[in-house]
Order: structure tokens, then C-alpha cells, then sequence
């Protein structure tokens, strides 16, 4: 099968169009963010010196837009199908990270909603197994506080299994942290690079195992 029959055509990934939309969203993002403000000052420079500085840039819409989109996309997947309602809870946090700025007196809550994304996103396969609760979106939304906690609880077992999954994430953040000690342009731009790279880890990660996940029990929510 050729690469485009396989993410479009395949009639055992239900709703693949959504997981493949949700992922480029999230990948280009921050490059959408780097060249939308070189076009609007005209000029090319380096990027800011982390992808949520972008959060007060002009045009707005080069931060809001893409990143709204993925939450979208992630909310309709979620609420239409059973066995992705964890993708409801990603929204939410997403959605956090987009509404609360990363200065100021809002700054706890942003890095709150980003770290909560990155955790849950690293361990994301562990609750989309067979054994998923059969909760309704709204409870979903209320657990994201502490969706984190529960999967270390309820789904210890995974989590050992996918640990190396969470490595993958933070290493991209201790590496180029360790880079930038020795100067240079990475020494201002090192979190951009690094939260990119982690972010499209992540989200291939999140493509993966929405090609693997079975679903058989992702059955319409009106059923």
C-alpha cells in the first residue's frame, strides 16, 4: 500500500484523517510561528527563545491558529469515539497552554497545562488500550487534572513498559540545554529547539499508536 492509500484508506484506522490533520498541526506549528513573524518584519532572524514567547507575537493568528486546530481536531476525535476519549483531555491541556500566557501571573497555569501535555502525551498508549473506562467526554475533562497520577496508579504496568517513551521526550531538553552552556546561538534558542523536537516526537509517538490501537471498541458515542 503507498504511503497516501495508507493514511487515508485504511478502512481498520478509524478516523485516521483527524490523527494525521492533529499531528501536522502540531509539527508545523512552530515553524508557522518562526517564518509568520521574519514575513511580518521582514527580515530573517533566529526564532524566539521559546515556542511559548510566541504567544504575544504579531500576527496572533500564527501562534492561535494551528494550535487551535489541533485542539479541534483532538476534542472531535475524542467526543465522536469511545475509545479515544483521552484525546478529550489532550484538548483540554493544549487549550491551556494556548489561553494562558507563559509571562506574568498566568505563567504557573501555562507551564501547569504544557508539563501535563508532555506526560500524559508520553504515556498516551497506556490509556487507549482494551481496558480504557467507558467514561463519558465531560468526566474525561474533569479527570485531566489528575491524569497524570491516575495513569501512574491504574496503569502502572504500561507505564514501565513505555517508559523509554518519556526519555525520548526529555532528552531533546537535556541535551540541548547542555549545548548551550558552551555559547553560541543555541544558547538563546536551545528551549525553541528542544520543545519542537519534543513536541514531534511526541506526536509521532501519538500517530503510532493510533495506527496500532485497536479499534474495535471505538464505537460511535450514540451507540
Amino acid at each position: 500500500m503507498q504511503l497516501r492509500e495508507y493514511l487515508t484508506n485504511d478502512d481498520k484506522w478509524e478516523y485516521q484523517s483527524f490523527d494525521v490533520t492533529a499531528v501536522g498541526a502540531c509539527v508545523l506549528a512552530p515553524a508557522i510561528m518562526w517564518v509568520a513573524e521574519m514575513i511580518k518584519w521582514e527580515h530573517t532572524g533566529s526564532p524566539r527563545g521559546s515556542i511559548s514567547a510566541y504567544h504575544s507575537m504579531l500576527p496572533a493568528g500564527a501562534f492561535f491558529i494551528p494550535l487551535t486546530v489541533a485542539v479541534m481536531l483532538f476534542v472531535v476525535n475524542g467526543w465522536l469515539y469511545r475509545g479515544h476519549r483521552i484525546h478529550v483531555a489532550m484538548s483540554a491541556f493544549l487549550l491551556g497552554v494556548i489561553l494562558f500566557d507563559h509571562d506574568g501571573a498566568s505563567a504557573a497555569a501555562h507551564f501547569t497545562f504544557a508539563g501535563y501535555f508532555f506526560v500524559v502525551g508520553a504515556f498516551l498508549e497506556a490509556a487507549r488500550d482494551s481496558k480504557l473506562p467507558q467514561w463519558a467526554p465531560w468526566r474525561w475533562i474533569a479527570m485531566a487534572p489528575i491524569l497524570p497520577f491516575w495513569l501512574l496508579v491504574k496503569r502502572r504496568d504500561e507505564i514501565l513498559r513505555l517508559w523509554q517513551r518519556a526519555v525520548e521526550i526529555a532528552l531533546p531538553f537535556a541535551i540541548l540545554w547542555l549545548l548551550s552552556l558552551a555559547g553560541g546561538w543555541l544558547e538563546d534558542h536551545w528551549l525553541f529547539i528542544a520543545e519542537w523536537v519534543a513536541l514531534a516526537v511526541l506526536v509521532i509517538h501519538y500517530l503510532g499508536d493510533a495506527r496500532g490501537h485497536a479499534h474495535a471498541n471505538a464505537a460511535l458515542a450514540g451507540n
